[in-house]
């Protein structure tokens, strides 16, 4: 069953100008030390901005927002075989997730030239599903 439904979408170009990729702290108050790692040198702004943008998607299937005690680096997004991405949880979002009963994230990502965008679904159907999507 689908328990919630979240999109955001990012402008590249704000990216860009507010930095991220030469300011470490913000890279670590945003990011897990793995998605910084996995950042390859190109397209920067555009690996930033989409991985943002499944992280806001993602507090919107859980209903909540960038609030107090909400770490943004403890939703981790990963590769999966395929070029597919999962996310990962942590802290109190994993907890928040959690009681919802969600055992699935499912995630789409596009971009333009000037956008990213995400979509994310979360999931309780854990039997209907492939492991690689928890």
């Amino acid at each position: 069953m689908i328990i919630g439904i979240g999109c955001d979408i990012v402008d590249i170009d704000k990216t860009l100008r507010l930095g991220w990729k030469n300011d470490v702290d913000i890279l670590n108050r945003i990011f897990s030390k793995n998605e910084i790692a996995l950042e390859s040198g190109l397209e920067t702004e555009r690996y930033y901005s989409s991985r943002f943008a499944i992280k806001e998607a993602v507090l919107k299937c859980l209903g909540i927002g960038m609030e107090d005690g909400i770490a943004l680096n403890d939703i981790e997004i990963q590769k999966i075989d395929g070029g597919g991405l999962k996310v990962k949880l942590k802290g109190r979002i994993k907890k928040i997730a959690d009681s919802k009963h969600i055992t699935h994230w499912f995630v789409s990502l596009s971009h333009s030239q000037e956008q990213s965008i995400a979509f994310v679904i979360a999931d309780n159907q854990g039997a209907n599903f492939p492991n690689k999507y928890k």
